[in-house]
This record gives structure tokens, sequence and C-alpha cells, in this order.
């Protein structure tokens, strides 16, 4: 078998000593490069210089409307997103150096995708529907058809369908039935007039000239919705002194 003189084993462990093995691999929060293990810069600065055998990491804060929200190794920092008013979009809550800005839809706008770039109109319910689920910014308003017995007779974003009117709850009868479109018409209902009872007057004796013995009564006279009835052929006129005079 082959020996290795005692002097290349001695050699060689004093190289190994003196000039080690390059690290192929870094801790947590740092990087490898030119066989150093450099820290990572922190979030909200960007990355100047890389470090060497003597010297630090140099890093510098991201500047104004800029941000960086981890550690890390970048040269330039990220800039603020814009909330374009132009696609209906405003400023929920402003960024900073480790936050970007969060950007949200107008008042009665909802975002096109997760990513919220854009905004479009809440959809309106149309005559016949109503608003199942109201909108938010994230999503749109959903619909649903009127059920029997309820209607809707607008487009909106925010109404629900609405019962029909009870006419009879109101002493009305109903006119025209209700449709999802439209509600219950009601209408007075028509009270018959009630039989009229028969009148009767008291016909005032007629007074002679000369009364005679046995004056005769009143006589009473029918009347048809205390109207005079007519006078039959044949029966005697009697007239009321009040009425010859």
């Amino acid at each position: 078998m082959f020996r290795l003189p005692l002097q290349c084993v001695f050699w060689g462990c004093l190289l190994t000593s003196v000039h080690p093995e390059p690290p192929t691999a870094c801790r947590e929060k740092q990087y490898l490069i030119n066989s150093q293990c450099c820290t990572l810069c922190q979030p909200g600065q960007k990355l100047v210089n890389d470090c060497t055998e003597f010297t630090e990491t140099q890093c510098l804060p991201c500047g104004k409307g800029e941000f960086l929200d981890t550690w890390n190794r970048e040269t330039h920092c990220h800039q603020h997103k814009y909330c374009d008013p132009n696609l209906g979009l405003r400023v929920q809550q402003e960024g900073t150096s480790v936050t970007d800005n969060i950007c949200v839809c107008k008042e009665g706008r909802h975002c096109t995708s997760k990513a919220c770039e854009s905004c479009v109109l809440h959809h309106s319910c149309s005559p016949g529907f109503g608003v199942k689920q109201i909108a938010t910014g994230v999503s749109d308003t959903i619909c649903e058809p009127c059920p029997v017995g309820s209607f809707s007779n607008v487009s909106s974003a925010f109404e629900k369908c609405r019962p029909w009117t009870r006419c009879e709850t109101k002493g009305l009868a109903e006119q025209q039935a209700g449709t999802d479109k439209t509600d219950a018409v009601c209408e007075k209902v028509d009270r018959k007039p009630q039989d009229e009872a028969p009148c009767t007057k008291q016909i005032p004796q007629e007074i002679d000239d000369l009364p005679g013995p046995n004056p005769t009564p009143p006589v009473q006279e029918t009347l048809h919705g205390c109207q005079p009835v007519a006078q039959e052929d044949g029966k005697e006129s009697r007239i009321s002194v009040q009425e010859r005079q």
C-alpha cells in the first residue's frame, strides 16, 4: 500500500487551516457572493455595496414614493402603486418605505380583478328583478327574479323585490292583479244602497165650511221612497189645507 510522506500530511493540514473551504450556504437573512456570506438589506432599504472580507453590506433607505417590503439585495426600490382616478380608483391607505399604496374603487364601483387595477360600475337589477346581494368594492350586484307575490318596477343596485299591496287589508277590492314588474291595483268597493223603508205621512182632513157631526179622521198616504204614490183612477184625491193654500 502506498503511503504519503508525513510531511505531506502536515503541510496539507496547515494549508487547510490557513485557507479554509469557502462556504456553500449562508444563514437566514444572508446571501452568498464572492465566497462571502453578506447580510441582506432590511425592509425599506436597498443594496449599495456587497460586503467584503473586511466590510459589511452597505444599504440605503428607499426614497419618497418607494418601498421594499422584505429583506433583500435589491439595488432599486419599488415605486408605490398609482391609484388612477381615471380607472375609478382612489387611495385607501398611503404607502410607506415598507408597504405599498392600497387602492380601492370609488363609491358605486368594484374591482375587475383581484389585483384591482381598474374598476367598473355596479350592475343594476332590471324591473322584475330584485337585489339579492348588494355589491361591494370587490364584487358586483347579485340579482334574483321577483317571486310570485312581489314586484320591482325600477332598475336599481339596492332595492329588493317588494310585496304586492293587499287590497283587502285596506278595505278595497283588487281591480288588477300584480305582476313581477307591477303592484296590484286596488279600487273602492261598490256598496249597494239599502232598500228604502216605506214612508207614511198624515193627510190632513179637508176643512168643510160647516163641520158635520162625524168629522173624517186623517188619512195615511203611503209613499215610495218618501215620494207620493200616483193616485189610482177612480179614487178620491185628498188635498191638504197646506197644499191648497
